[in-house]
């Protein structure tokens, strides 16, 4: 018998989860936090977000699945010359503080990072006196990403939205921020219900 797609996909994200425990991930740093399809913030629809930090103050994240058209250097000439031969795109890491970029990082340009690992060889800095140390060591987007803006909520209140549906939690991995953005949110949605399915058992 043939599997279905469905039950591939279910062992796909086994695989990919393994040897993470199928459990209902804590809200902490390093998760992600996958919306729900009823979530309609524009903000937030569909979107996958990192958590950078979270304590009883609140939380912190970067969305990491939403590109934009726009090279870095187009909207932040400032960071010319250092990223004049950088080949990704800019992406939009939420609606507060547009102006203000993070870098998560990974593989080779880790290595020069001032700042604690996030991740397995996952860093972020908002230092863009980094950049030009950075972008000479990344392998392109794939080791270096740029974000406009971040996320932000109040103490209590990410766990509201958690509470009521908006969000699932998954545990966090290199492999799944530096993804194609743009598969990312049903990969992810994927993982949250083979994970909140584990957790009903």
């Amino acid at each position: 018998m043939m599997p279905t797609m469905r039950s591939m996909l279910v062992l796909l994200c086994l695989t990919l989860l393994a040897p993470l425990p199928l459990v209902a991930q804590t809200l902490q740093d390093g998760a992600l936090l996958v919306a729900a399809p009823e979530l309609k913030d524009p903000n937030f629809s569909q979107s996958v977000v990192l958590v950078l930090r979270h304590d009883e103050d609140g939380t912190l994240g970067v969305v990491v699945n939403r590109i934009t058209s726009l090279s870095p250097v187009r909207v932040f000439p400032e960071f010319s010359p250092a990223l004049d031969g950088y080949g990704g795109m800019l992406y939009r890491g939420g609606p507060v503080s547009p102006a203000r970029v993070l870098f998560l990082i990974t593989g080779l340009a880790a290595a020069v990072v001032e700042g604690p690992e996030l991740l397995e060889d996952l860093y972020v800095t908002g230092d863009a006196e980094q950049l030009p140390k950075l972008a000479a060591l990344a392998e392109g987007p794939d080791g270096l990403r740029l974000y406009a803006g971040h996320a932000e909520w109040e103490g209590g209140q990410l766990e509201e939205e958690i509470a009521t549906g908006s969000w699932r939690v998954i545990p966090g991995n290199v492999d799944l921020v530096f993804a194609d953005p743009r598969a990312l949110w049903k990969e992810a949605s994927a993982l949250g219900e083979v994970v909140a399915a584990a957790g009903d058992r």
